[in-house]
């Protein structure tokens, strides 16, 4: 069959509407003249034929038709161009104004209302300066958006000048990194330190809580984890709710035996129950045919019985035998799991018995009249309150040991624990420590101002060898700890060491007012006339006083009440091995030691003697939780607490009997 002719009898249509004798040829349209296979796009494409005349093809008919060819419009580039030795910035000349390549739309005019102009390859519209991009030598003025080095962008990156929004170097900017910036990171009226608050105001001006670094957060929700792991994971409903659910479903669907669209789902919305609830409860009385036949099956007194637990046979064991809760449970013939539910429902609880001094009716009187003496005398007619304590310096000695005979540290499966060791763990290295403390003070703005820790000294001496051995030479000076400590030697260390010391760190503000050195009742330490400490306390016109604590009364020394077991379990983490790493290691936890946990230590001894005012001297009383942390974090903790004005009348009517 020759080129041009057409056959399509017994022949399908062609695929995709195609009208051709083979995937190699098609039929010319009328008027036109057959073309070789070889000038056709593939079966199927629309487009342009690789002839050198511009041809379409379309889908449906064949052959091709001329294409008009399209005015090419040349394509305006914006930006800098790319010479591929570019002259110096000072040396690059403006093209011209009919120039094409980048840009020039920065060199027209502005107009009224606004400023926009551009001496070099830039980008910039004209009017109110709504967009600009500059670059060398850029001006671009009120610009709303701007790149590059502009002035008064709204929002600028760059070398900006009062960028409302800036990165880079801005001056005045809304938001930058610079001078004079709203939010900034230098000189800004906020910086990323935080505000300090300054809400507690005081009269006196070292009255003053520390600052705040923390912002409050938001209060957290208190899930109670034993409801969720004893609450009931499937509800059961009653025979009347079962009925009154049946009955609305046949209000709404009637007496069918179909459930109409929607009832169900409308049911179980108005009455808040699982759709699964009432396509249960449809088909049980379904099935049972009347209303009777839907009830619950659930029996009254079916599931696990509760094991319960009888208060009163526990109060009848005798103390010393329910130490633990093997030896409760095997007292009560109860299993141990069945005590750990019971104690985790709060039918009873675990407490710490304390070890506490035994105290005398006359020991009794004299903590009473210290804590009342330590009211301020103007409070007590209206709302007793304590004083700051802010004159009053705590000293007391404390063994610090190397080492402790057993340490946890919590390890990874590969790591092996540590090993230490000691020649005798009955006869550990120690050394005798004594110990200054006294209120820190702050400014009106919260910052630290006089951390209050005096000083540590070391009861220790340098004597020389007696014999050789393979680490040292005979006569060789060695680092001892002292044996014995007697009152010579707390004299001599109260002179040499603690009243200069007091005389050295304390607040000028502070310097002519009264100083009291409170010591316990140790027979070591030196009477409170003593003549030699007398002396030396009043050289300089220095007021400073020795006085006692209540006999047998630990809780009235701040440093036996939480300092010393705050200073040693950090002493405890560095791991001294020798005598001298012992004294170096204190002196390091003392420096690392915040002041503000010794100002919270100060709240609670006013927090003591609130307890031993409110229970008449006795030493057996339950210090309540104060949340000092929490107090301190949102800005609230007190500087002086505050007692009941009965109790306080309570305390002056006991002593007065006595």
């Amino acid at each position: 069959m020759e080129l041009g002719q057409s056959n399509d009898q017994g022949r399908r249509p062609p695929p995709l509407g195609l009208v051709g004798r083979s995937r190699g040829g098609f039929l010319p349209r009328p008027g036109e003249t057959a073309r070789g296979a070889s000038g056709l796009p593939p079966l199927g494409l629309t487009g342009r034929a690789t002839a050198p005349a511009q041809q379409s093809f379309v889908i449906g008919q064949s052959g091709f038709e001329p294409k008009r060819r399209e005015t090419v419009v040349p394509v305006c580039r914006v930006g800098l161009t790319r010479p591929r030795r570019p002259p110096p910035a000072a040396q690059r000349p403006p093209p011209a104004a009919d120039e094409s390549g980048p840009s020039n739309w920065g060199n027209s005019s502005a107009g009224t209302g606004g400023g926009s102009s551009s001496n070099y390859v830039g980008f910039s519209l004209a009017g109110l300066g709504g967009l600009g991009f500059g670059g060398v030598g850029t001006d671009t003025t009120g610009s709303a958006f701007t790149f590059g080095n502009s002035s008064g962008a709204t929002f600028g990156f760059g070398n900006s000048s009062g960028a409302a929004f800036g990165f880079g170097n801005s001056s005045g900017s809304t938001f930058g990194n610079t001078t004079n910036s709203t939010f900034g990171n230098t000189s800004s009226m906020f910086s990323h330190g935080g505000v300090h608050d300054v809400s507690n105001l005081f009269e006196n001006a070292d009255e003053h809580a520390p600052s705040q670094g923390h912002v409050q957060a938001p209060p957290r929700r208190v899930i109670d984890l034993n409801a969720w792991a004893n609450r009931q994971t499937r509800e059961y409903y009653s025979t009347e709710t079962k009925r009154h659910i049946y009955a609305t479903i046949l209000m709404r669907n009637g007496t069918g035996h179909r459930m109409k669209h929607g009832v169900s789902a409308s049911v179980a919305r108005d009455l808040e129950v699982p759709r699964r609830v009432v396509g249960r409860i449809w088909t049980m009385g379904r099935l049972g045919g009347t209303i009777n036949a839907v009830k619950c099956k659930r029996k009254g007194n079916s599931g696990r019985k509760k094991i319960p637990f009888d208060a009163a046979a526990m109060e009848a064991i005798p103390p010393t035998e329910r130490t633990t809760l093997e030896a409760l449970s095997e007292a009560l013939n109860m299993k141990k799991s069945t005590l750990h539910r019971r104690l985790k429902e709060k039918k009873f609880r675990r407490c710490s018995s304390e070890l506490k001094p035994s105290i005398t009716p006359e020991n009794i009187k004299q903590r009473l009249e210290y804590c009342l003496r330590n009211l301020e005398p103007a409070s007590l007619a209206v709302e007793p309150t304590f004083k700051a304590g802010f004159n009053v310096v705590h000293i007391d000695e404390k063994w610090f040991h190397r080492t402790q005979k057993t340490e946890n540290v919590y390890l990874t499966n590969t790591e092996e624990p540590p090993k230490r060791e000691t020649k005798n763990k009955g006869h550990i290295q120690k050394i005798m420590f004594l110990s200054a403390m006294t209120r820190p003070r702050y400014d009106r703005d919260g910052n630290c101002t006089f951390d209050g820790k005096i000083g540590v000294w070391p009861y220790v001496e340098w004597v020389q060898a007696q014999k050789r051995s393979k680490n040292r030479l005979r006569g060789t000076w060695e680092l001892k700890p002292m044996n014995h400590v007697g009152k010579a030697d707390s004299r001599e260390y109260l002179v040499k060491y603690v009243l200069p010391a007091i005389k050295n760190k304390w607040p000028l503000c502070d310097r002519w007012n009264t100083i009291y050195i409170q010591q316990d009742n140790a027979k070591t330490h030196v009477a409170c006339d003593d003549p030699i400490v007398v002396s030396e306390a009043v050289k300089g016109n220095w007021d400073i006083r020795m006085v006692f604590q209540p006999p047998n009364s630990p809780d009235m020394n701040i440093l036996d009440l939480g300092w010393f077991a705050s200073i040693q379990s950090m002493f405890q983490k560095k791991f001294p091995k020798t005598i001298k790493e012992i004294v170096e290691k204190v002196d390091e936890s003392l420096v690392e030691y915040p002041h503000e946990k010794l100002n919270r230590i100060f709240l609670t001894h006013q927090n003591c003697m609130r307890a031993i005012i409110k229970h008449k001297g006795s030493i057996h009383y339950d210090l309540p939780h104060m949340k000092k942390k929490a107090l301190e974090r949102q800005g609230l903790l007190p500087v002086r607490l505050k007692v009941d004005k009965d109790f306080v009348d309570a305390a002056v009517e006991f002593l007065n009997s006595q």
